[in-house]
C-alpha cells in the first residue's frame, strides 16, 4: 500500500505476521533488510508513505529481498 503525502520525508511501514513466519529471527531479518534498502534509497521516494506486507521471505536471500523491495517501491512511486 502506498499514499502520496504533502511532507518531504518518505516513510516505510512493515508488517509480517507470525502466521507467515513463525520465528522472530525470520521476521526481523526481513525488517532489517527492508529498512536498510529503504534508507539508502529514501531520497527517491519523497512525499510517499509505504506499508509493505511480507510473504514467503524465508527462502529468499538478502540481495533478492532488497532487489524485489526496491523494484516494488519504484513501480508504485512512478505511477
Amino acid at each position: 500500500m502506498a499514499i502520496k503525502t504533502g511532507t518531504t520525508k518518505a516513510k516505510l511501514g512493515l508488517a509480517i505476521s507470525k502466521k507467515v513466519h513463525r520465528l522472530a529471527i525470520e521476521r526481523n531479518r526481513f525488517k532489517r533488510i527492508a529498512r536498510e534498502t529503504f534508507r539508502l534509497q529514501q531520497a527517491e521516494f519523497k512525499n510517499w508513505e509505504f506499508v509493505v506486507m511480507a510473504r514467503h521471505v524465508k527462502t529468499a536471500n538478502n540481495a533478492t529481498i532488497a532487489q524485489d523491495l526496491l523494484m516494488l517501491l519504484t513501480k508504485v512511486a512512478t505511477k
